[in-house]
């Protein structure tokens, strides 16, 4: 008799843990083609699906979506040389029936070299912009790409440092439009005496 009432425990438990579960669906989301600007650059494009997409799948709740029905969407968009408008993502997110549409911009992607007394510097140039549409929020992401990292060039000489940088502003830009914010851990202050 214990066994019984205790199978029938652990059922009833097990039906109650899972219901949350079952409630809880992932957000949908869609990575509009990258408008890559950059001329003869086609490797940008490479680097921004993979940093895009490892960002968005080490993240719990969201996932990526890419039918039929989101491609026709986009091609009737009609999309140029020039992120979407508000109004555009809308349509995408609505036509396509994904709850987020990404869409990013490079301009200018290279670096140059700074001369100075103490040693030869790469000076990266990244410039575009990023935009975003959640159709549950209702909310419009806007936000400018551009970084100037310096670093000494004998360091880049063993990779592709301009894209590589890309790739972590992609993937920081991704933290950026699905809120996704990193614990930090400071040493708590000290107070003078």
């Amino acid at each position: 008799m214990k066994k019984i009432y205790r199978y029938l425990l652990m059922t009833v438990l097990a039906l109650c843990l899972s219901i949350p579960a079952l409630a809880a669906e992932a957000a949908s989301i869609t990575l509009l083609p990258l408008i890559n600007n950059v001329q003869g650059d086609e490797l940008a494009n490479q680097i921004y699906y993979k940093s895009a997409i490892a960002s968005i799948n080490s993240k719990k709740g969201f996932m990526i979506v890419e039918n039929d029905k989101l491609t026709a969407a986009i091609d009737a968009a009609k999309i140029g040389n020039q992120v979407p408008d508000r109004a555009t993502l809308a349509k995408i997110a609505k036509d396509g029936g994904v709850d987020i549409v990404i869409a990013m911009q490079i301009d200018v992607l290279d670096d140059k070299v700074l001369d100075s007394s103490n040693e030869r510097e790469l000076q990266l140039e990244l410039d575009g912009k990023a935009v975003a549409y959640n159709k549950v929020t209702g909310e419009f992401y806007s936000h400018r790409i551009y970084d100037d990292k310096k670093i000494p060039e004998m360091l880049s000489a063993r990779w592709d440092w301009t894209h590589e940088e890309l790739g972590r502003n992609v993937s920081r830009e991704i933290d950026r439009i699905l809120k996704v914010k990193k614990i930090r851990f400071d040493a708590p202050k000290m107070s003078k005496l």
